[in-house]
């Protein structure tokens, strides 16, 4: 099945490569204007300097289909001066705007504009800055195949609206983008999202199987000259908090002053500095039941680690990766842990070349150990879109105030991540290596190679990884090395080789009402143990969506999961023997159209599970109050039924999430979780009002309960937290 995967896949890949043309910055430029006099940022177009400018317009699908032209069109112009970018847009639509939400970073539901550009000009990173009808901001960071918007920066944006269309004024500051100096040509590109027809649109092309903010695809943004460097680009964010903590232990009350530092070393550098850090106004991470035999990814949600960070992600394959972020600041249970100080370096040293470099040290706090932590990374540009990558990584522990010698973790390596002018084929192909000790230098890397199709129709790839048993990445994430032997209470680790592959068909039919698209697909997974026990899972899953134009989704799957337990599993009592167990399920989903006031979602899984049998029944209703409110509740329960003389298990997973947004500038978010597998009820309430650009004041409140037996309070925590975002 392998070698017929890979004969499809090297055959559409080799007839991609004939025709991996990618001309949009050849095909579409758009020259820039110096303004003559200040533009007013009203969400008017009243300034006489618009009329100066040069006009994006004739705007072409992106999806659901990428041939024709929107329902509605876009009009665009720029315009700069020394210090600004400056953007009009005007969107043509009918006065019935869907507008799901006034909260910052909501962007993705909404009738939604954005402004897309890299200022680098070789397809590598770049920034996104996206308002919806009402006003409501998101900016992102943009690198290849991802799109983070968790990033936050300065900038200005105003938004009006009429009977037959909207408009947006955009300024953004030249010092909350990062750009060479002497470099005229940057790339640029232009999205909307108008839910009403269900349809994306993009200024210069990109094909209907990526993103409208795919950086590959980008027109060029010409300067007449090159833009003037931003000197004295230092940021001060210093904040002041008080905080209550109370747990079965005791209370305590803490008072807690630092900040964060941005200074651009270069146009194009910037170094970010960090003390006594605080992350107590991020959200709480969303709790998942856990039927597998291994730990859970979680993503990253602090602002520090996110800017810049996809230089020193994606080393690896899948979710094993040789950086994991959640590693510095916070222990295994998701508790913080006290960061003393942090400086980074990121950005471009020339217009090819990349660079990361951080350290940080941790407190020794709740149960984590004081550690340093180093990191260096590069990314070298080569062809069109093509790299070179390396990354080094040492966690040092220190006890006494000193370091400890023998207590550290370090990885190095590298890949080569191919990629054509198009996008549609990338191969990559890259070597980890960890030092833990001599006693550990055997067996101790991580070998990967993967190849990638996204045509039009076809799409798939077929992954290979390789990890020895002594491979640690004790900055990273790996979670299937480690395997808890129950009987000797003890973590074993073995290594493994794991085989993926997908292959998915999509079809457009062109006469269909109601559908706008098909997806079928395969996919496999394979993992072959290195203790001797051989093939120890085998995963095949064969699925079929059908993708309405009202934007209703009806999803059906068909999985097979081989699984040869060498310990038992402690999913019931008493465990599961060791043994081969082979589990076939069904299940479908239905999730309703997202643009309505009353939007819901099903779920249901029947079939096999080891031994036994599983019922999954999952749903949620959301009810979204135009613009200013969106409810929703959910709920997971899981009836897992054994033989006799096993307990049955029955879990529930229920969330309950109220979001007012009493303007762009004041929200309020409550989030309540109800989970028997983690014996644990969370409430987690945040109410923020964003005073001035990029400072808020938070107030906080957070509190768990144990809900077996005695409903009792675990712990409760309630912060008060001031952040200024001072240029000076």
């Amino acid at each position: 099945m392998y070698n017929q995967y890979f004969f499809i896949l090297s055959f559409l890949l080799a007839a991609t490569a004939i025709n991996a043309q990618n001309t949009n910055d050849v095909n579409f430029i758009y020259t820039l204007k110096k303004a003559t006099s200040l533009i007013k940022v009203d969400g008017d177009q009243d300034d006489s300097d618009w009329s100066l400018a040069h006009e994006a317009k004739d705007f072409v699908l992106n999806a659901p289909v990428d041939v024709g032209k929107p329902k509605n069109q876009t009009m665009v112009k720029m315009l700069y001066d020394d210090a600004h970018l400056y953007l009009l847009a005007i969107c043509y639509d009918d006065p019935n705007y869907v507008t799901q939400t006034l909260k910052r970073d909501g962007f993705g539901n909404s009738d939604e504009f954005a402004l897309l550009i890299d200022p680098v000009g070789k397809k590598t990173n770049g920034f996104g800055f996206g308002v919806n009808a009402m006003n409501a901001q998101t900016e992102v960071l943009l690198s290849v195949n991802d799109a983070d918007i968790s990033w936050d920066n300065r900038w200005y944006s105003e938004v009006s609206r009429y009977d037959d269309h909207w408009v947006v004024e955009m300024k953004i500051p030249l010092k909350s983008i990062r750009f060479s100096g002497e470099n005229t040509t940057w790339k640029v590109n232009f999205g909307r999202r108008d839910p009403g027809s269900n349809e994306t649109s993009v200024w210069a092309p990109v094909p209907r199987q990526f993103d409208f903010a795919d950086i590959g695809y980008f027109a060029t943004l010409q300067w007449p000259e090159a833009p003037v460097k931003q000197g004295g680009n230092v940021s001060m964010i210093p904040y002041v908090s008080l905080r209550n903590d109370k747990t079965i232990v005791g209370n305590e009350t803490k008072f807690q002053t630092g900040g964060d530092a941005k200074i651009a070393l270069t146009p194009a550098l910037n170094l970010d500095l960090t003390t006594f850090s605080d992350f107590s106004q991020v959200e709480v991470d969303a709790q998942v039941t856990n039927l597998t035999r291994f730990n859970i990814f979680f993503p990253e949600r602090r602002q520090f680690f996110v800017e810049n960070n996809d230089i020193f992600n994606n080393f690896g394959q899948g979710a094993d990766q040789v950086f994991y972020s959640r590693t510095i600041g916070l222990n295994n249970v998701g508790q913080p842990t006290p960061i003393l100080y942090g400086a980074r370096i990121t950005g471009n040293i020339h217009e090819k070349l990349r660079i990361g470099a951080f350290n940080m040290q941790t407190k020794d706090e709740n149960g984590s150990g004081a550690n340093n932590f180093s990191a260096f990374a590069f990314q070298q540009r080569v062809l069109s879109r093509s790299s070179f990558r390396g990354i080094f990584l040492n966690r040092q522990g220190w006890a006494d105030g000193s370091i400890n010698k023998s207590d550290f973790g370090r990885n190095a390596g590298g890949d080569f991540v191919y990629t054509t002018n198009d996008g549609k084929f990338q191969s990559s192909v890259g070597y980890l290596h960890s030092f833990k000790g001599k006693e550990l230098s055997t067996q101790n890397g991580q070998l990967y190679y993967g190849l990638n199709y996204s045509g039009q129709n076809f799409r798939g790839f077929v992954n290979v990884q390789h990890v020895g048993k002594n491979y640690y990445s004790d900055l990273g994430f790996n979670g299937r090395i480690e395997n808890y032997d129950p009987d000797a209470n003890e973590i074993v680790r073995i290594g493994y080789t794991n085989v993926g592959s997908m292959l998915d068909y999509y079809h457009y039919p062109k006469q269909s009402k109601n559908v706008n698209f098909h997806w079928s697909g395969l996919e496999n997974f394979v993992w072959v143990n290195q203790d001797g026990s051989g093939l120890n899972e085998w995963y095949t899953r064969l699925r079929h969506f059908i993708f309405f134009k009202n934007t209703s989704a009806l999803r059906f799957r068909l999985n097979n999961n081989f699984v040869r337990l060498i310990y038992p599993f402690q999913i019931t009592k008493p465990a599961l023997p060791k043994g081969d167990y082979n589990m076939t399920e069904f299940n479908i989903q239905y999730n309703s159209d997202n643009r309505k006031s009353w939007v819901y979602d099903i779920f249901a899984v029947t079939g096999q599970f080891y031994n036994g049998w599983k019922h999954t029944y999952r749903a949620g209703i959301t009810y979204r109050a135009q613009p200013w409110g969106n409810f929703r509740v959910g709920i997971e329960h899981n009836d897992i039924i054994f033989p006799d003389g096993y307990e049955r298990r029955k879990i529930t997973l229920g969330t309950m999430r109220a979001e007012v947004n009493f303007s762009t500038k004041v929200f309020w978010t409550t989030f309540l979780q109800y989970n028997t597998q983690a014996d644990n009820f969370n409430i987690n309430s945040r109410l923020q009002y964003r005073f001035a650009p990029m400072s808020d004041v938070f107030l906080v409140y957070t509190d768990n309960y144990g809900i077996e037996g005695d409903f009792f309070n675990k712990s409760r925590f309630v912060v008060l937290k001031v952040n200024y975002w001072l240029t000076l």
